[in-house]
């Protein structure tokens, strides 16, 4: 038997919109290092002998672009995580 209750649901938590989506980037800056690092461990899956093989210019090709692609991504992050200590120290002020 299920019974009906009249309270309503748990309220819902408002974040101002700025600050939501600072949290969302200083999250992305948390999980970049383990991003990077399991990008660079996929040259050890593949195939060292026998058909399919990756050359080592490949693999050395692949780690380089994944580096190139780690330093845009904190570049980026550092950015949008800088702006937003400017636009909270405006406000202070």
């Amino acid at each position: 038997m299920i019974r009906a209750t009249n309270r309503p649901g748990s309220p819902t938590v408002f974040h101002e919109r700025r600050t939501y989506r600072r949290r969302r980037v200083m999250d992305a800056a948390r999980v970049a290092p383990v991003l990077a690092l399991l990008l660079w461990m996929i040259p050890m899956i593949w195939p060292q002998s026998g058909a399919g093989t990756v050359s080592s210019a490949t693999a050395l090709i692949y780690i380089f672009l994944v580096w190139a692609g780690v330093i845009l991504l904190t570049w980026g992050l550092s950015r949008l995580l800088g702006d937003d200590a400017e636009d909270a120290s405006d406000s202070d002020a």
